[in-house]
């Protein structure tokens, strides 16, 4: 049985590699426009990419449940892997400024996905719950 402990590792594991999985399906040269950059470049893609998941972990707090987690991983997730998969960093020279925006943005689904789980969350029977 999962608990809400494990279910929190994931996000954050399925958080940091999730930008660089969701460019994979369109192969390594596009890979390499994530993973070709400096030290620095690392730690502020990181940074940024924490907000999302940050959120995530957030939200984890009120629930009882990990299974509440799936509605804001599916839609906040989601979003994440869909702008990342599409964003092209060599179309222009200001596309590196949306790794800024996209965590920023993805908080708007988490936020909704948050508020469906806190709903489930509460709705589902509370012998099913972990205690903390």
């Amino acid at each position: 049985m999962m608990t809400l402990r494990n279910a929190r590792f994931i996000v954050v594991l399925l958080g940091v590699l999730l930008p660089y999985a969701a460019r994979l399906p369109r192969g390594m040269g596009w890979l390499r426009q994530y993973t070709d950059m400096s030290p620095g470049g690392w730690l502020f893609f990181a940074a940024f990419n924490a907000i999302a998941w940050g959120a995530l972990l957030a939200v984890s707090l009120v629930y009882r449940r990990p299974a509440s987690l799936i509605a804001p991983c599916l839609l906040g997730f989601g979003f994440l892997a869909l702008a990342h998969a599409t964003l092209d960093l060599r179309a222009d020279a200001q596309a590196a400024i949306a790794l800024v925006f996209i965590p920023i943005y993805a908080l708007i689904p988490i936020a909704i996905g948050g508020a469906i789980g806190y709903a489930l969350d509460r709705r589902l029977p509370m012998e099913n719950a972990e205690r903390r």
